[in-house]
């Protein structure tokens, strides 16, 4: 059964108060560059509520889609960090959660991030 917005919405200030977080941490706008679901940690869970984060990979790659290079960059940077591997192991990772029709984007992102990080390896 899929959970009506307000019980939605409410459920995230629950989350947001138990955790610390802003109360609009649960940005509906991302639901565009969510591609398959790689599932991750269970951050919060109650009886009637499991609350989860996505995965790094996952969301690596929906900041590269996005890419807004005076947004994304700490978080991207933050995100590849938690994957292990050389650059092309690290892309194939991400590679399976790109959407559609952004791919030049995000490679584009990820190398130079890449190269100003790690470099060119």
């Amino acid at each position: 059964m899929v959970a009506a917005a307000p019980e939605i919405r409410s459920a995230a200030r629950r989350v947001a108060i138990k955790m610390a977080l802003p109360e609009d941490w649960l940005n509906d706008g991302a639901k565009g560059f969510v591609q398959g679901l790689a599932v991750g940690d269970v951050i919060l869970e109650t009886p009637r509520l499991v609350v989860r984060a996505m995965a790094p990979n996952q969301l690596l790659a929906m900041k590269l889609c996005a890419w807004r290079d005076d947004i994304d960059v700490e978080d991207a940077r933050t995100l590849i960090a938690c994957l292990k591997g050389a650059r092309e192991d690290v892309w194939q990772q991400i590679e399976a959660h790109l959407v559609p029709g952004r791919e030049l984007k995000a490679r584009y992102a990820f190398d130079d991030l890449w190269e100003r990080d790690r470099g060119t390896p």
